[in-house]
């Protein structure tokens, strides 16, 4: 039996050129907990990750909802997920 895995399960390996030029998309990869290699040249690789953990989705919204006042009534995440209770 083989285990597959997914693209997504792949540790995110990029140069040093391409790190520069895609920092914001890298950095959000990282702060979502995941690592990125980055490889020079010569060879040696580094490996850049986040200290703390990245903000949940619901803290991400929390800091849309009051952001703009358009006297429109905010939704909410309830109901939002597998466990719609």
């Amino acid at each position: 039996m083989r285990c597959h895995t997914s693209m997504y399960d792949m540790p995110t390996t990029t140069t040093t050129r391409e790190f520069i030029r895609n920092f914001a998309r890298l950095k959000k990869v990282a702060a979502n907990g995941e690592e990125v290699i980055v490889r020079d040249r010569q060879g040696q690789s580094f490996v850049f990750q986040a200290k703390g953990a990245g903000p949940s989705l619901g803290e991400q919204l929390q800091d849309l909802c009051g952001a703009l006042n358009t006297g429109v009534p905010v939704k909410s995440l309830k109901g939002f997920g597998r466990n719609r209770a």
